[in-house]
């Protein structure tokens, strides 16, 4: 079985073991959020193997030289992986209280600006009919309240109002609180998966364990379940909030709600559904009409 990176870092520079160790409980203490805990440790991890050193021990040529061997790669990896070094590396830096590097910045990449791929309603329909219950109930509330992967992983029972037909997201993208509606339909699904899935704490729990699911189990749970609706098994989780979104939009919602919604910081983020979303354009408007009659 592969050995796992942290493993491969570690038995590269022994001594990161306890430095990464005191780093994540510096991020704990300091309220930063798991998922960001955990892509800034896999980035230095990776970096760490490629190096050969410590992080406080990267110099700028270290540093270079790494995005070079990440620019070679083909296809190239995606910014986020950049982003996550740079800012995991900075961010390592000041809680272990290291000088930063004063040239640590995001190299420039060039790529093709691509649009989300979505499913087609008939497409989500036919997808949550295939699946049986526990999987239902899973990307349901995914797609109707429009959730990142990490946000359904962390969803309590008490986080969702079945009176108000509400769920309390906490601590989104950025730490952020936000209310999302869900539909009724989708709480009949939630109710009946309790009745098989009993629990007062976390929604969705792994099989056989007393802890919640990961990114991981969603992604492999949803490749079987668009194979077997015979759709394209390269969406992602992902795709359901870009698809959300979508449908959101050409059902008539108006662009600040969408925002809202998801959870963007800007609706100059929230804008690229508009490229997506099939809208019937209205006839033109005379606007001196109103003024001559």
């Amino acid at each position: 079985m592969p050995k796992k990176i942290s493993d491969l870092a570690v038995a590269r520079v022994p001594a990161l073991a306890d430095c990464i160790s005191l780093f994540q409980s510096k991020l704990a203490i300091a309220h930063y959020a798991q998922g960001s805990i955990t892509d800034y440790c896999h980035a230095l991890y990776k970096a760490v193997v490629h190096i050969g050193k410590l992080p406080e021990e990267f110099t700028q040529e270290d540093v270079d030289g790494y995005f070079l061997s990440m620019l070679s790669r083909k296809p190239v990896p995606a910014e986020a992986q950049f982003k996550h070094f740079v800012y995991g590396l900075k961010c390592y830096l000041r809680s272990m209280d290291y000088p930063d590097l004063a040239g640590l910045a995001l190299p420039k990449i060039r790529r093709e600006k691509k649009l989300p791929r979505i499913l087609s309603v008939e497409q989500v329909k036919l997808l949550l009919r295939t699946c049986e219950l526990y999987s239902k109930a899973l990307f349901s509330i995914i797609y109707d309240c429009g959730l990142r992967s990490f946000e359904v992983c962390n969803i309590k029972w008490n986080d969702i109002s079945f009176d108000r037909c509400q769920v309390h997201i906490k601590k989104g993208k950025g730490g952020k609180d936000r209310i999302v509606p869900i539909s009724p339909k989708t709480l009949k699904v939630l109710a009946a998966y309790r009745k098989e899935n009993p629990s007062t704490s976390l929604v969705f729990k792994a099989f056989g364990a007393n802890k919640g699911i990961d990114n991981s189990f969603i992604r492999k749970r949803l490749r079987r379940a668009l194979d077997m609706a015979g759709l394209d098994t390269s969406l992602t989780v992902h795709s359901l909030r870009h698809s959300y979104a979508t449908h959101l939009l050409e059902s008539g919602e108006d662009i600040q709600t969408v925002q809202q919604r998801l959870g963007h910081k800007s609706v100059s983020t929230t804008m690229i559904y508009l490229h997506l979303a099939k809208v019937e354009k209205h006839q033109c408007v005379y606007l001196i009409e109103s003024i001559f009659s």
